[in-house]
This record gives C-alpha cells, structure tokens and sequence, in this order.
C-alpha cells in the first residue's frame, strides 16, 4: 500500500460511499458501530476534536451535533468535496481539511486537540503506528483516542460466509489471520462497485502500535446490533453473531 494509490481508490470511491450513507444502505454503520462510538465517545460538549479519516463527514458531524468545535481530516479530496457540500448547505460550524494523517503535525501544533476519533478508516491508512504517534502528538495530555477499525480476527486475508441452499448465512470461515499486509476490499450492490486497499494486522499487533505511540488502554468493545436494530435492519443479523468491527479508547497520560 502506498498513499498516492490510496487516495486514488477512495477518490474513485467516493460518490458510491456517500450515496450509501445518504440513502442508509450503509447501516453498518449508521445502525452498528457508528452510534456504538458516538456512546463510547461520551459528552464531547465544548471539546476540541479532531475526526481523522473522516471521510464524507459522517461522525465529524455526529461529534459536531453534540456540541464539539470539530475539524475534520482526510486525504481525499473527492470525499471531503461531499463533507464540504453537506457543511455548506447544513452548517454545523465544522473545518475540514485535506492531507496526510500521518502528516497531522504539519497542520496542528501540539496539543490541539482534547478529543480525537477515527471512525473505521485507520486500517485504510499506509502507515498506521506513524499516524498514531502524530495523533498523540496532537492531543493534550489526558486527551482520549476513540478509534473504531475492521475486527482483526474476522476480518481475515482469507474470509467468506458458508450458505445453505437458499443463501442463508451458516457460518463464517476465515483462514490466515497472521498475514500481516495489504488485502483489497470489492464493494459490490452500492451505487457502483469499487475496489479500496487495507492493512490487515493482528490484534496484537494494534495494542503493540497504540501502546508504542504512548497511549494507555481505556476501553475495548465490541458492537453487537440490538434485537431492534436487527428487525429494522435484518442483514445485521450476523453481526449479532461474531464481532466485525472493534472499538478502542485510547488516552495520552495526564
């Protein structure tokens, strides 16, 4: 993974992904894990937070609807064009920038930031333990890391659902998990299919990374719909089965 083909991929990516948030077919993540970090990230009211990877501006204006002066950062411009238009035409106070996240030092004096978040968009990043450390940086002490990232263990190299006959999911079968390095992600039944590039790394290997950058484990968890959630959205039903995405509160000590 490089960051220039990167950026490509979500450049080309980014009219489907925000047609999908827009429309709701996304409920992945409107439903699932983005309200599970909305909670974990608890009262941001009159904090400064910085959303990284923030893609069309899903949970940078979720942060910015409960009273946070945010700013959100990505290094597509194609998705940030659509967090711009939406800002533009329901402004919620929010700045967004475009550039490098493990470049963020360059566009923030230290200690910015009380609050930063990254919703499902760190394991997209070519570099992961340097913008960790630049997140850091960036954070005022005892300032919190609410980060969520694709499970490592369910989301393998090697990943697919068994069915029955009539499709029916059965069970998931995953294989190499200690495959470190890049997989590729096809998006199919959105507005148009693409194709996005991704680390997989193990789940030591993300404590390894958060803990050598110099934050302190919080919290861990991991979302699981509710009984309402899935009957409004039936396709979640096998998120109520295995984990698919993680979540970490991360904190740089005080």
């Amino acid at each position: 993974m490089d960051i220039d083909t990167t950026r490509s991929e979500w450049d080309a990516a980014a009219d489907a992904y925000a047609d999908a948030q827009a429309t709701g077919l996304d409920f992945y993540r409107l439903a699932l894990f983005g309200p599970a970090q909305v909670a974990l990230c608890g009262d941001v009211h009159g904090l400064r937070l910085l959303d990284v990877g923030c893609g069309t501006g899903y949970f940078t204006r979720e942060m910015a609807q409960r009273g946070a002066q945010v700013t959100g950062a990505d290094f597509s411009p194609a998705m940030l064009g659509h967090a711009r238009a939406i800002e533009a035409a329901a402004p919620l106070g929010i700045e967004y920038r475009c550039g490098d996240a493990a470049e963020l030092t360059a566009d923030f004096a230290a200690a910015s930031f009380d609050r930063v978040t990254s919703c499902l968009a760190l394991q997209d990043m070519p570099d992961v333990p340097r913008v960790l450390a630049t997140v850091h940086r960036t954070l005022v002490p005892g300032g919190r890391l609410v980060m969520s990232i694709a499970h490592p263990c369910t989301d393998t190299p090697l990943r697919r659902w068994a069915k029955d006959a009539s499709g029916a999911k059965q069970w998931l079968c995953i294989d190499r998990y200690f495959e470190r390095g890049p997989v590729r992600y096809h998006w199919t039944g959105w507005k148009y299919d693409f194709a996005t590039s991704a680390q997989h790394a193990t789940l030591e290997d993300w404590r390894g990374w958060a803990l050598a950058a110099g934050f302190t484990l919080r919290a861990l968890h991991e979302p699981r719909p509710s009984e309402a959630a899935v009957l409004a959205h039936p396709d979640l039903e096998d998120a109520a089965r295995i984990p698919y995405f993680l979540l970490l509160d991360l904190a740089r000590a005080a």
